[in-house]
């Protein structure tokens, strides 16, 4: 079984429309998904499209994998 940080890597190479299937495959999966009211539901698939629009648009940028983790380690240390 993959570590999930070879998962992360690999899922990063996904194109943007990919990687935001793969979030909601994974949201759908999970328990806690079952808590969200669909007001909630529809506020986060609203944000989800807000930031994949300012990704595309070039207002915001993209990050890379060692980037991401390295603001974690920062933010989290262990």
């Amino acid at each position: 079984m993959k570590a999930i940080s070879e998962l992360a890597k690999d899922a990063l190479e996904l194109p943007s429309d990919q990687r935001l299937t793969l979030a909601r495959i994974l949201l759908d999966l999970s328990d806690e998904s079952e808590d969200f009211s669909p007001a909630v539901e529809a506020a986060w698939e609203t944000e989800i499209g807000r930031r994949l629009a300012e990704v595309k648009s070039g207002r915001a940028r993209s990050a890379g994998f060692d980037e991401v983790f390295a603001r974690l380690d920062r933010r989290f240390p262990a």
